[in-house]
């Protein structure tokens, strides 16, 4: 006989093993301009390592270069995206903080690299790119989420992005 749980059955997996409170969430939406990049300064906090189960990045119709960088060299950025708690009772606040205005990126370490294409748009395709793996970032480290416009015309995009902290 097979163990049965209903308590998270409409929840997505994850959420099954996150203690109350510790789930947070942000969106950001911003126009790139062709040849521009927005970075998204994700910086981690002290003895807790951030687990991201879910990004979405939507673009409104061209071609962008995405870029996950460890330990980049950059401007910080003072331009912070707020995070919001799934648990609305909860008062915990994330340690994980997020800038939109990083800037002059360059070295690190690419921890993945993706696009969504173009021509998606024209053949039927979804112009969303949406990570299906849990990335696991490193407690006090700098990372930033290049995301580049590799059209010829000024893009709406969005970044979607759900995380969760633990101490291991």
């Amino acid at each position: 006989m097979a163990l049965t749980s209903y308590q998270f059955r409409n929840q997505p997996y994850w959420l099954g093993f996150v203690f109350a409170g510790q789930a947070f969430t942000l969106s950001y939406r911003e126009v790139i301009p062709p040849g521009e990049s927005l970075n998204i300064q994700i910086s981690t906090g002290k003895e807790t390592i951030t687990h991201v189960p879910n990004r979405t990045i939507v673009s409104q119709g061209e071609q962008l270069g995405i870029k996950l960088i460890k330990n980049p060299h950059f401007v910080p950025g003072n331009k912070r995206i707020e995070v919001i708690n799934l648990d609305d009772r909860s008062k915990i606040q994330a340690a994980t903080s997020f800038y939109s205005d990083a800037s002059s990126v360059h070295g690190g370490t690419v921890m993945e690299e993706s696009m969504i294409p173009r021509f998606a748009f024209t053949q039927g395709g979804s112009p969303v790119e949406s990570a299906l793996f849990e990335r696991i970032l490193q407690y006090d480290t700098n990372y930033v989420l290049s995301i580049t416009n590799e059209g010829y015309y000024p893009t709406n995009v969005l970044v979607s992005m759900a995380f969760y902290e633990s101490g291991n």
